[in-house]
């Protein structure tokens, strides 16, 4: 297990990402009223970069090992876990005054934006898509950026809480980061199964019995049609 991950996981991109999330909390904390979108920006790094862990580069030769890819995605665990001490040691560094009072709320964002992105990419991977990571990290992280710097529906959808954003906004936002870790960890369930409920219309063997089940049964079915229709014809001859 620890031989597969030392080759399959991007260790230095996640070395990378790891330390830039630990210097963009540390500008943080320098001035955050003024550099507080870079929040948000180490949130979607989080997430793009627990993405990576689970990019599969010899996907061709690999989905067709007898190792499935949840054992897959509990070798390559160790760059998750990773990314997770790094924003608690982050966070725990920035503490509670640069964070506005609100550090419990930073920690959960990082941590559901991590669950969020090893759950999505397990499932694309589950799907037979190779380096699903590459794709969402390109997307997530200038998203979470110029969300964080605009904040639009500010009144109406917190993601990003400010420090004048009102102890309910804060509230509202940790709730809903909660839940979206939540919903991650049961996508993370399915997508680890043996047989994902998802692309069973994929497997070409299951299609073929799947095929060849209504194609017996039809038979079946015309046969016993038949059958009553003599009987009935037999029945009105008498």
């Amino acid at each position: 297990m620890f031989h597969y991950a030392a080759r399959a996981v991007p260790w230095g991109r996640i070395a990378l990402a790891a330390a830039l999330v630990v210097v963009l909390m540390e500008l943080v904390r320098w001035n955050p009223w003024v550099l507080w979108p870079l929040q948000g920006t180490a949130v979607g790094l989080l997430a793009g970069a627990a993405a990576w862990c689970f990019d599969e580069t010899a996907a061709a030769v690999v989905d067709t090992s007898p190792r499935g890819l949840a054992w897959r995605a509990a070798a390559r665990s160790p760059a998750v876990l990773l990314l997770v001490l790094s924003w608690v040691s982050a966070v725990a560094r920035v503490g509670n005054g640069a964070t506005f009072g609100h550090l419990g709320a930073v920690l959960v964002q990082g941590l559901a934006a991590v669950a969020a992105g090893a759950a999505v990419a397990c499932w694309r991977r589950a799907r037979g898509e190779a380096s699903p990571g590459l794709l969402l990290a390109a997307v997530i992280v200038p998203v979470t950026t110029v969300w964080a710097l605009v904040r639009p529906l500010g009144d109406h959808l917190t993601v990003f809480p400010y420090g004048t954003t009102p102890t309910h906004g804060w509230h509202m936002s940790t709730l809903g980061w909660a839940t979206a870790g939540v919903l991650a960890g049961l996508l993370l369930i399915a997508a680890l199964t043996d047989a994902p409920w998802w692309h069973l219309h994929h497997v070409p063997w299951l299609s073929e019995r799947k095929r060849l089940f209504r194609r017996t049964w039809s038979t079946r079915g015309l046969c016993r049609l038949a059958s009553r229709l003599r009987h009935g014809t037999s029945g009105r001859g008498r």
